[in-house]
């Protein structure tokens, strides 16, 4: 029987290529989308000429009790691996007095992800995966680095995600393992123009952006080669965190 995995927001990007990347190491996979049902499809299509089985699931993690029965549904008996590759980002809202965007970053980015890992923990408990089942998600490096201006609402929901997972590593062991990924930029936000991406770059100390192909290859190594691994908070950020703004020489 092949080992299953669930890929939430695998509809492009960073959660497709984890995607596929655990196809092709022989996983059949639950692929989960929010509103992009055309590239869900397109990422199912890819999965399958892989050789896994998909199964196809809409998903709105803003809604958490309607995304845990969802989820309930399926009825899963076994599962190998959670990876969160979902999330919200944005800027502040000016005027948020009721609290009203905070909370839905909350809902998000990790109360629905948490809760997602503990219904699901029977099914993860039953993982043949050496180690036990391998439950991730993703956070951001400029959590404890550099915050960013009007993106507080966005970097509390990463840093109580960041806490509520290493807290579920010792909830859940020892049959099912749970890592953060740290992340800098692997894929550019729509909004970044050029300029900003070349300032990015050359605070990189490898020089280049992180690809998703980057972040699936991270996943497969923690879910596959990894079996000692669990509360570990990863960095994926080709060293940006090692370099402060002031760092930069003259005329950078």
């Amino acid at each position: 029987m092949k080992p299953l995995a669930m890929v939430v927001g695998a509809s492009r990007r960073v959660g497709r290529e984890v995607a596929l990347e655990l196809a092709r190491a022989g996983f059949d996979v639950v692929l989960t989308f929010h509103s992009d049902h055309v590239g869900a499809q397109e990422t199912q299509s890819m999965a399958e000429v892989l050789g896994a089985k998909v199964t196809l699931l809409q998903l709105d993690l803003d809604n958490t009790d309607t995304a845990l029965a969802t989820v309930s549904a399926l009825a899963l008996e076994k599962l190998d691996a959670l990876i969160v590759s979902a999330g919200l980002w944005e800027k502040d809202l000016a005027h948020d007095h009721a609290g009203a965007q905070a909370a839905g970053f909350m809902r998000v980015n990790c109360i629905t992800p948490t809760a997602l890992a503990r219904m699901l923990s029977p099914a993860l408990a039953r993982s043949t995966l050496a180690g036990g089942a391998s439950v991730m998600a993703f956070g951001d490096i400029h959590v404890d680095f550099c915050p960013m201006k009007e993106f507080t609402h966005y970097l509390a929901s990463k840093r109580a995600l960041h806490a509520w997972f290493r807290n579920l590593a010792l909830e859940l062991a020892p049959r099912i393992r749970v890592n953060v990924i740290i992340a800098g930029v692997i894929a550019w936000p729509q909004s970044m123009g050029d300029a900003q991406q070349e300032t990015y770059v050359r605070r990189v100390p490898l020089g280049r952006l992180g690809t998703p192909k980057d972040a699936a290859a991270l996943v497969r190594f923690v879910t596959l080669d990894a079996p000692f691994m669990t509360g570990s908070a990863i960095t994926l950020d080709g060293g940006r965190s090692l370099v402060e703004d002031g760092d930069l020489k003259d005329g950078d």
